[in-house]
């Protein structure tokens, strides 16, 4: 039994690096506060696109190269919706499929087609979006195409691609978005007028769009609006609430760590639990600063303070239960 203790080790190790690995190279899109709702009519001409940047370098699904005919998005947001436009670069519109015309049919995505995930919480529920160019759109909780979110689509032409443009209500996920939250992104296409169909997306995903472990994140940027804003403060509670679980673990994890024998561990080894332990109390010590500080707290402020914590915590978590399986393996 000794040997298959010590690979499930080995392998939450291995997964710990991976994950570490995947943050090195992850997408990132700060989206921008509307200061006017755009008007949902696929023309792309509202203020709010004129000011939020233009993300594109859209990868073929398997990561290995560029995609023939690019797309660029941008994302905007109010307190009360997600706004996104995406613009769909085609050498070729006379080749373009676009044969569905009623919504909730996954045949959307074999028409040219665009696709969005948004997932509020990382490693939580995920959606996902879709319309093709005749605005014909479909929408569900990762697999589940029962789900029904609340959202508008319209799509345009210029003379060098087609456009689509959509307000997602936050409703439809019960959570908001708020200067300083993160969430899981990905925007994808699915072209059919080349001579070959090209699946292309934002984040390369290998294997299909679904895989949320290569999703990107999208940084909702801005201020809060005047006076109480009750999105902010709905948000602002979840990460407090996240805070306070995040302190919970991190300490029951250092008690364990600190449990080990350090006798029979090389220099290095010793070395790295006693960082893992200060970056841990260093986490702790900012939570508590947060918590006594005399300036407003805000959802930035929850955020940067769980990235740290949760930072601090992975290493840690591992490292303990290295300490529960040498307790184990030395019975």
């Amino acid at each position: 039994m000794k040997p298959k203790i010590t690979l499930c080790v080995v392998l939450l190790l291995a997964g710990g690096l991976a994950r570490a690995a995947d943050l090195e190279t992850q997408k990132i899109y700060e989206a921008i506060r509307a200061e006017k709702a755009p008007v949902i009519d696929g023309k792309l001409d509202d203020a709010c696109w004129q000011q939020a940047k233009a993300s594109g370098e859209f990868w073929k699904l398997s990561g290995a190269a560029a995609v023939i005919q690019q797309t660029l998005f941008q994302i905007a947001y109010d307190s009360a919706n997600l706004y996104l436009a995406i613009t769909n670069f085609e050498s070729n519109p006379a080749a373009m499929k676009n044969d569905i015309r009623v919504d909730d049919l996954t045949a959307v995505m074999g028409d040219e087609a665009n696709e969005w995930f948004l997932e509020p919480e990382i490693g939580g529920d995920y959606y996902q979006f879709a319309a093709n160019c005749v605005g014909a759109k479909y929408d569900g909780r990762a697999m589940d195409s029962s789900w029904n979110g609340t959202w508008r689509v319209a799509t345009g032409k210029t003379d060098t691609a087609w456009t689509l443009e959509a307000a997602i209500a936050f409703s439809s996920f019960g959570r908001y978005g708020v200067p300083g939250a993160v969430w899981g992104l990905n925007v994808c296409r699915d072209r059919q007028a080349g001579s070959d169909t090209e699946w292309s997306a934002w984040s390369p995903t290998p294997g299909g769009f679904h895989q949320t472990g290569h999703f990107g994140r999208l940084v909702f940027g801005g201020q809060s609006g005047q006076g109480i804003d009750r999105a902010a403060l709905i948000e602002c509670a979840r990460a407090a609430m996240k805070s306070f679980d995040l302190e919970r673990r991190l300490n029951e994890a250092m008690a364990t760590v600190r449990t080990g024998k350090a006798e029979g561990l090389k220099p290095e080894q010793r070395q790295q639990r006693e960082a893992q332990l200060a970056a841990g109390q260093a986490a702790l010590d900012a939570l508590a600063k947060l918590l006594q500080g005399d300036k407003p707290l805000d959802t930035r402020a929850w955020v940067e303070t769980n990235a740290r914590l949760q930072t601090a915590l992975a290493p840690l978590e591992e490292t303990a239960w290295q300490v529960k399986f040498e307790v184990l393996l030395g019975d």
